[in-house]
């Protein structure tokens, strides 16, 4: 039988600085909520379509930008302070978010399309079509 030596710190130690880093980890480098809605991305022939889901959101709280060719779409949750004071637990995920995406010198940016119903943000990104091979005739 081995003896282990007890060190009341070890539990202090994992124990609080376990709970900051959680807590840093859920509510942001700056105290405050956020959180990151899931993505669904389906691609056709002919466009490219994500499904965000954003639960409880009015389509008046979600901005889509396109910066040179990234698309950033932001938003908040928001539970009111009415609503917070009162609730005895919280399990949805409230605050604000932002997720980029890439686009493909592929993507025809100037019909980009976005329509929001249910909770769900669905923005089409139409691909141009390919152009065939040209063949250069030689004079």
């Amino acid at each position: 039988m081995t003896l282990v030596r007890y060190n009341p710190l070890n539990n202090f130690v994992s124990g609080t600085f376990g709970d900051m880093i959680e807590n840093f980890i859920r509510e942001g480098a700056k105290g405050q909520e956020t959180y990151t809605p899931a993505v669904d991305i389906f691609k056709n022939e002919n466009s490219i379509e994500l499904h965000l889901y954003t639960p409880g959101i009015s389509k008046e709280d979600i901005k889509i930008d396109l910066s040179e060719d990234l698309l950033n779409i932001s938003g908040e949750r928001s539970l009111g302070e009415e609503l917070r004071k009162s609730a005895t637990q919280i399990e949805s995920k409230y605050g604000s978010f932002k997720r980029s995406f890439k686009l493909s010198k592929e993507i025809n940016i100037e019909k980009i399309d976005a329509s929001y119903d249910n909770g769900i943000l669905k923005i089409t990104l139409p691909i141009n079509p390919k152009k065939e091979a040209r063949v250069i005739k030689v004079n």
